[in-house]
């Protein structure tokens, strides 16, 4: 067995050193059995000004009661509440002889049982919360007692979970956060990975995580931009991770993939177009058709008009108007961030049909704008007189919107996705209205122009896009 990215002085050889957790208690405590209720609780979960706290209950007036505020720089979430209050429980446990745990969080116990041995053979590569589950697995192996951890149903009327649930709200109320002991963490990221277990993909997370990287100031400068976009939207002010988590977000299927990457790329400011050319190009720096100084992604997507963006958001934007929701202004900004960007109705509450509606359109729009600007300066050869017409990006974004309202239907199926397989009334209330009254997997043939429909003919609407964006 070869182990990487190991620390000497905390794991020599490889092997990890018992002594780095002190001495074990040699008499357990008053009791020898502790039963103890967990929980965690986060308001404003993802968000800057998110809110974490984790509750412990061991019985009504018990002094051993606490709540504690989980603060920055852990993920304030609602897991990393749940992981802290099961962390705490066990440190003030030391030296009872059984410890029994009682957690409503299925992440957390799977977290300690099912997944721990395999994420320590690992290094924790590609885990979220990677310092506290290091630190629970540390705790675990110092603990003089066995440590048992039995699954509640949470909000089901259990007392004890529900007291818990009280001291975790408590928690995250408090003016501060408080200290919290991670340090049995680092004898246990100090034994590294067993090679033999790593993926390519794991092997380059640890690489990355041992390897500091500054932020490059393009990135930086994206980023404040973007989420000033999508607070200026849900009045949320979203972290800069939660952007990017959003965009590898493949839940529910609403970001494709290859948009995913598009945006990645826009929030580096690392596309091919405007400033790239500058000293390589320069002919290239400009947009000529629109007699702008700088073809950058802000005008290719929103004012160019050899990308044919005009026609495309006139499209979205029709069709939109049958949920009779209000049209968001387009800017790159929000294109980037559409992964954070929300639909609410007058009370206030998210309506997740619309919501994934409307992330579907921008960032399929976005794309199609993208790949015709692309067509055009490469394929096309810059030619004015070959640019898209207003047939052909009809034809284009109506097959491309039909196709996802298709992707759709066909993630409904339990058999292929088990588990993950969406909800048909949850489609049904995305593509509300824009479906044929007697056929919910058609769209509307008012949707675009009339007399351009999918599969009327033409090359426009046959054509398979070159290459890797096909």
């Amino acid at each position: 067995m070869v182990r990487i990215f190991t620390d000497p002085d905390e794991a020599p050889n490889g092997i990890l050193n018992l002594e780095r957790f002190g001495p074990k208690p040699q008499t357990a405590s008053e009791g020898g059995v502790v039963e103890v209720y967990t929980d965690g609780s986060c308001h404003g979960n993802g968000s800057t000004d998110a809110k974490c706290g984790s509750g412990i209950w061991y019985g009504e007036g018990d002094e051993r009661n606490t709540s504690t505020r989980v603060g920055p720089p852990l993920p304030l979430t609602n897991n990393t509440g749940e992981l802290i209050a099961i962390l705490e429980s066990i440190q003030q446990n030391e030296s009872a002889q059984s410890i029994n745990i009682a957690s409503d969080s299925q992440y957390a116990i799977e977290t300690l049982t099912k997944l721990s041995q395999t994420w320590l053979s690992k290094g924790l590569a590609g885990v979220k919360n990677p310092e506290i589950v290091s630190a629970l697995m540390g705790e675990i192996m110092a603990a003089n007692g066995r440590i048992n951890l039995r699954k509640v149903k949470g909000h089901s009327g259990d007392h004890g979970n529900d007291a818990a649930d009280i001291l975790a709200n408590a928690g995250a109320n408090k003016p501060e956060p408080d200290s919290i002991d991670l340090t049995m963490g680092k004898a246990i990221s100090a034994l590294g990975a067993k090679i033999n277990t790593l993926s390519q993909a794991q092997a380059y997370r640890l690489i990355m995580r041992h390897k500091t990287v500054g932020e490059r100031t393009r990135t930086a400068r994206m980023m404040i931009r973007t989420r000033a976009a999508v607070e200026a939207s849900t009045d949320t002010d979203f972290p800069a991770e939660a952007i990017w988590s959003s965009l590898r977000q493949r839940k529910k299927g609403t970001l494709s993939q290859k948009f995913s990457v598009f945006a990645w790329k826009g929030l580096h400011e690392g596309h091919k177009a405007g400033l790239y050319w500058k000293h390589i190009n320069p002919d290239r720096l400009i947009c000529q058709p629109c007699n702008a100084p700088v073809e950058d992604l802000s005008h290719i997507l929103t004012e160019c008009r050899m990308s044919g963006q005009e026609t495309i958001w006139a499209l979205a934007q029709k069709a939109w108007e049958l949920t009779g929701l209000p049209w968001p202004e387009i800017s790159l900004e929000m294109i980037l961030g559409i992964g954070k960007i929300v639909v609410k109705d007058d009370k206030g509450k998210v309506l997740d049909g619309r919501t994934r509606l409307l992330r579907i359109m921008i960032s399929e729009s976005a794309y199609l704008a993208w790949l015709d600007r692309c067509e055009w300066r490469i394929g096309r050869e810059q030619n004015t007189l070959r640019a898209h017409t207003k047939k052909e990006i009809t034809a284009q974004w109506r097959s491309i919107i039909s196709r996802r309202l298709r992707i759709d239907w066909a993630l409904t199926n339990k058999v292929a996705f088990g588990k993950k397989a969406l909800r048909p009334a949850e489609v049904k209330r995305t593509w509300k209205g824009l479906t044929m009254a007697n056929n919910f997997k058609a769209l509307r043939e008012d949707i675009t122009v009339q007399g351009v429909l999918v599969g009327t003919g033409g090359t426009a609407c046959q054509r398979r896009p070159p290459g890797r964006n096909r």
